[in-house]
């Protein structure tokens, strides 16, 4: 019998409900999540901040349960010293979390828990920026976009004026400063 931080004795969390094949695929997701975004991935851990958008993807964290209890949970697992999760201990986590949230049915908390997260077992990228798809050129040399200055840099083709374009250059053709060729006398 485990003890909880409270002194209450619970027993340990029953997974013979869980097949085979339901626990391959929560190891799939656990895999799936915990290399999202992280470039040191070894294959088998997880760090809270993957757990907690597997858990926010899912619909686990609402009301109930918080990132606070997921990072109490968290750390009770692992300890302090420790930043990624295995999957053996995400389970004993899971288990945890599903006694904060439900105080009598611990197992049916984890059996909720365990339908939620295998309805997602991929990490989702909404929110995130993506690539435009149109040329870049195309959008910059567009003369229509840009006001002032900036729109004498290209001609009507979008071609770059070069120094023309960015800068007035006095005409300096005559031999004195007056003079201009336009003005001559036929």
């Amino acid at each position: 019998m485990a003890k909880q931080s409270n002194g209450a004795a619970h027993p340990e969390a029953d997974w013979s409900f869980l097949s085979d094949v339901d626990n391959k695929a929560l190891n799939e997701g656990f895999k799936n999540y915990g290399k999202f975004g992280d470039r040191n991935f070894t294959g088998n851990n997880m760090t809270l901040k993957n757990v907690d958008k597997w858990l926010k993807e899912a619909g686990v964290i609402g009301k109930v349960i918080t990132t606070t209890d997921t990072s109490i949970a968290f750390k009770q697992v692992i300890g302090n010293n420790e930043k990624f999760i295995t999957y053996d201990k995400f389970k004993t986590f899971l288990y945890k979390l599903a006694l904060r949230a439900n105080k009598d049915g611990a197992q049916e908390g984890l059996k909720k828990i365990i339908e939620q997260l295998q309805s997602r077992l991929e990490p989702s990228t909404s929110g995130t920026t993506h690539a435009m798809k149109t040329n870049v050129v195309d959008r910059l040399t567009d003369t229509s976009k840009y006001t002032g200055s900036h729109k004498l840099r290209f001609d009507e083709e979008g071609k770059g004026r070069g120094k023309e374009g960015r800068e007035d250059v006095p005409d300096t053709s005559g031999y004195v400063s007056g003079f201009h060729k336009d003005d001559e006398k036929k």
